[in-house]
């Protein structure tokens, strides 16, 4: 670092940052705007707004706003930005004034453990508060001309794209080309990012590095001098950043190439290093919240390991003394030579994509919560075709309009080439261990892996300076065994621990875990049983669409949870099963679901019926639970306590199965929604007791809960799942009065989001996500 002052002083800052950002929670992104701290939930605005960005959705289209008037209860509120959704049409263009009405919103934070955090994705942007707009109507017609004719070109190529490679493919391709991921398949989405290539489908500095570089060299090559290729090359580099909406990882590569630029430009060698330290400063300035962005940490993190990593892997495994090579290369054929050439070839770029996995593994389980072991292989496929892919899209859709044949063959070569990562990918989560479910790993794990990551690179830096000063060959020989065995085992032992770390973290012995997830207008409750066991009671939504893709089945990899032992549905509602539903259908590269537990068949409406001939189509065991019956786990028990033989009522909500769940001195009733005959039958069994928690039946309706329910129950604790400002009025005011008046504690997912509990059978530990309970 002595030798390279700039790069040290980038690191300092960016120290510095980190302590002002996430320790001591000073930066403006992360506190509440004027306008954010007078809305609460809903309310309706009127504002005014130039249009500096848009984005075609596929249900709307996207405003991004700048220097805002928003008008609120009298009161008039200034927005550095905002994002306005419309669903109809119009003819605004970037650089028009509008004015629209609409309701107002602000972004919420992860509402369960897992679950995206959306008011830091925008806030990073310095985006508080989206409005969805009724009404819209342009106060001035003024046009930014260059930012618009950007967004036309980007809507034409397109348009282009999709003409002559189809809808699928040329909608990733735009993806890959432009950044624009409006229109792109949900299930190629999913399938890149699960098997490890999902780097591709977003504007890198993989890409950047392909045309800047690929631009100046060939300016270079026919002859302009440094100054005038550079120029080139940075003016085309923004142009194109600034076209494909300037991605933090955009950002960064073209913050190198101007770096890169001007040391040819003065004659001074590119230091690498100190150009990753010194864009990484920069952008931390711009915007210090994207210091703990996924997108920016897993950019810095993969050139990070490519830069550092990598040559200690290479000198441990493929590294050897010129003097070695040049009399090896006396005695051996063209053909020998040529062969252990490609050989070395392919093991640096091995080692290049090994450095980026293990540089990345904690960053990839701390966002993603699991990893394919497979894509180091994957990649070494995937990356050198990706050069082909882009310069055939390129190129052929430059030649479309001088020669369509010619353009449509190129691009029908890019075709070819998606196909081939589609099958690749399909092919490596085929075997045993493709993908691999960690769970978030605490942050104090993460720190120590990259400790110890940095101790072996300086470790190997200055046993690699010590070695390039010995001459002689036995010494090289001998210590190369040395360096392999160092160099493939401290990283294997690092990623083992770490991933180890993750399991000792959600799978520890002898504890009950229960979740009550927030997933809106429905239930969901994870159990986790103290043998490492899983369970969920009900899972689904009406209000939260897609529920099982994005809160159900982040939160149980976020738990280190790949596959649930058992599933229960009280009753045939959606709000009780619609996620399951999801987790069902998306098995082969989500959450696998063993076993399915139903009520019985006799009030069993339609709906069940079909999700259980789903279940069986997806290779779920489906089993009915009747009154009686027991599910064991060591010393903890499931007991069914409804529905009753001679219950005759409709299916339904009265009909839901009562679940009663014991561990030692613990004890907890799951309700689903039975109210009204289901209830009362209940009451007269005389099989309830005392309870240390109620889920509270129906999300806290009135017609559930009665007075003699709670006077044989008595809960210390209870637990109401529903969802915020839900149009039912849930939990209603009868009920909580009954609740207070025998003084049980109330957790709502409504104001603490997901609720989590710990017990070992006698002391119990309660927490909630977001805020204290009531």
């Amino acid at each position: 670092m002595i030798k390279r002052p700039l790069c040290a002083a980038s690191i300092l800052f960016l120290s510095i940052q980190v302590i002002l950002t996430g320790g001591l929670d000073l930066s403006p992104g992360r506190k509440p705007s004027g306008l954010e701290k007078q809305i609460d939930g809903k309310a309706r605005v009127v504002l005014a707004g130039t249009v500096c960005r848009r984005e075609e959705k596929t249900k709307c289209e996207a405003l991004y706003l700048k220097n805002s008037q928003i008008y609120l209860n009298n009161q008039v509120f200034h927005e550095s930005k905002i994002l306005v959704f419309i669903e109809t049409k119009n003819q605004t263009r970037i650089g028009n004034r509008i004015k629209v009405s609409g309701e107002a919103g602000v972004f919420q934070d992860a509402r369960n453990p897992g679950n995206f955090n959306q008011k830091f994705h925008y806030g990073k942007e310095g985006i508080h508060v989206s409005v969805w707009a009724d009404e819209l109507q342009i106060l001035d017609a003024r046009v930014n001309m260059i930012f618009e004719k950007l967004a036309r070109v980007r809507k034409q190529w397109k348009n282009l794209l999709t003409e002559h490679m189809g809808e699928y493919y040329g909608n990733i391709m735009g993806a890959i080309l432009l950044g624009d991921k409006g229109n792109l398949d949900s299930d190629v989405k999913d399938l890149y990012q699960k098997s490890g290539i999902g780097h591709i489908l977003a504007i890198s500095g993989l890409h950047m590095s392909f045309l800047g570089n690929g631009l100046y060299r060939l300016l270079r090559k026919i002859g302009l001098p440094f100054k005038l290729a550079g120029t080139v090359g940075i003016c085309f580099l923004l142009v194109y950043t600034l076209m494909t909406g300037c991605g933090v990882s955009s950002i960064r590569a073209f913050i190198m190439f101007l770096i890169r630029i001007g040391a040819d430009i003065t004659g001074r060698d590119y230091d690498m290093p100190t150009s990753l330290a010194l864009s990484a400063a920069v952008i931390a300035a711009w915007q210090p919240l994207y210091l703990f962005d996924a997108g920016f940490l897993l950019s810095f993190g993969a050139l990070t390991g490519i830069t550092v990593v990598a040559p200690c892997l290479e000198f441990c495994f493929i590294k050897e003394k010129e003097e070695i090579k040049k009399y090896k290369s006396e005695k051996e054929s063209r053909l020998t030579k040529y062969r252990k050439k490609q050989t070395k070839r392919y093991m640096k770029e091995f080692c290049s994509g090994l450095a980026v996995n293990i540089t990345l593994l904690p960053l990839l389980l701390y966002f993603f919560f699991e990893f394919p072991p497979y894509s180091v292989l994957l990649n070494l496929f995937v990356i050198p075709l990706t050069s082909t892919l882009m310069g055939g899209g390129i190129i052929g859709s430059m030649a479309v309009p001088v020669s369509s044949y010619a353009g449509s063959f190129l691009l029908f070569g890019c075709k070819c080439i998606l196909y081939l990562y589609e099958k690749a990918c399909q092919i490596s989560l085929g075997p045993p261990g493709s993908r691999i479910v960690t769970g978030q790993p605490p942050k104090s794990s993460v720190f120590c892996y990259y400790m110890v990551l940095v101790l072996f690179c300086i470790i190997i830096g200055r046993y690699k300076g010590m070695q390039e000063s010995e001459t002689k060959e036995a010494v090289v020989l001998n210590d190369s065994r040395y360096r392999k065995i160092i160099g493939g085992t401290v990283p294997a032992v690092l990623m083992l621990v770490l991933i180890l770390a993750c399991q000792y973290t959600y799978g520890g012995p002898g504890k009950l875990k229960v979740t009550m997830l927030d997933v809106g207008q429905g239930d969901g409750l994870y159990i986790k049983g103290p043998e490492g066991i899983n369970y969920f009671v009900d899972g689904g939504s009406s209000d939260v669409s897609s529920v099982g893709k994005y809160r159900i089945e982040p939160f149980l990899k976020s738990q280190g949870v790949a596959a649930l032992d058992y599933v229960f549905i009280s009753h045939g509602d959606a709000d009780h099963m619609c996620g399951i539903e999801e987790l069902l259908e998306n098995q082969d590269m989500g959450i696998h679901v063993k076993n399915l537990v139903l009520p019985p068949e006799d009030v069993q409406d339609d709906v069940l019926k079909a999700l259980a001939v789903k279940a069986d189509r997806y290779r779920t065991r489906v089993v009915t639970m009747k009154k009686g019956e027991i599910l064991r786990e060591g010393k903890m028990k499931f007991t069914c306590m409804a529905p009753f033989p001679e219950y005759s009522g409709e299916t339904g909500n009265a009909a839901s199965m009562v679940l009663e769940l014991k561990y030692k001195e613990f004890d907890m009733l799951f309700t689903g929604d039975v109210e009204g005959a289901g209830e009362k039958l209940l009451e007269k069994s005389k099989e309830l007791t005392k309870y240390d928690i109620l889920k509270a039946a129906h999300h806290g309706s009135k017609n559930s809960g009665s007075e003699e329910f709670l006077r044989q129950t008595m809960p210390k604790i209870t637990w109401i799942s529903a969802g915020q400002n839900n149009r039912y009025g849930h939990p209603h005011e009868e009920t909580l009065k009954r609740l207070k008046e025998v003084e049980s504690q109330i957790y709502s997912t409504q104001r603490s989001g997901a609720v989590n509990l710990t017990t070992d059978g006698k002391r119990v530990e309660i927490s909630s996500h977001i805020t204290a309970a009531d």
